[in-house]
């Protein structure tokens, strides 16, 4: 996690430090782990965020391969049965549905799936569920809500897996 502080710091300006800051130290809280990606990504500033050994998002400061982009973070892949119905305030739901990661047909997802998101349905989303490019302070509490829900999705996983 310190390692990735000292990029935010170094890369980011003061109001993308804040938010990404705010963020990781959330992250943190919840019991995440924070791995620098030394395979595919190698030559970039990513971090797989895990926790309990499933990943909760990604990462990416940087990337020279989206200058336009300062910093991105991309949900894993949510199912739809935690987020068709999932209680949210109404303006969580809408940031939500507009950082729907549509498919842009890079080859993960096989050209994107259905899904209902918060009680509204995408039929193009991309393997990772939300993307955030360059947010913003207003964003992190929609970031933190997905957060919970993906947490608790990978605690009922878990659970499901020890009563095998």
């Amino acid at each position: 996690m310190e390692k990735l502080l000292t990029f935010i710091r170094e890369e980011l300006p003061e109001a993308d430090q804040q938010v990404a800051e705010g963020l990781v130290l959330f992250l943190h809280q919840r019991g995440a782990t924070f791995t620098r990606d030394l395979g595919y990504w190698k030559n970039k500033i990513y971090y797989w965020i895990e926790y309990r050994g499933e990943c909760i998002c990604f990462i990416a400061i940087r990337d020279p391969e989206e200058p336009e982009n300062r910093w991105t973070v991309w949900s894993e892949d949510m199912g739809s049965q935690w987020l068709a119905n999932h209680t949210v305030s109404e303006s969580v739901r809408e940031v939500a549905w507009d950082h729907v990661d549509h498919c842009g047909n890079c080859g993960s997802c096989g050209g994107g799936r259905e899904k209902v998101i918060f009680g509204k349905t995408f039929d193009d989303v991309c393997g990772c569920t939300f993307r955030f490019d360059n947010p913003t302070r207003e964003m992190l509490p929609v970031m933190e809500t997905l957060v919970d829900i993906r947490i608790q999705e990978i605690e009922d996983m878990k659970k499901g897996d020890n009563q095998e």
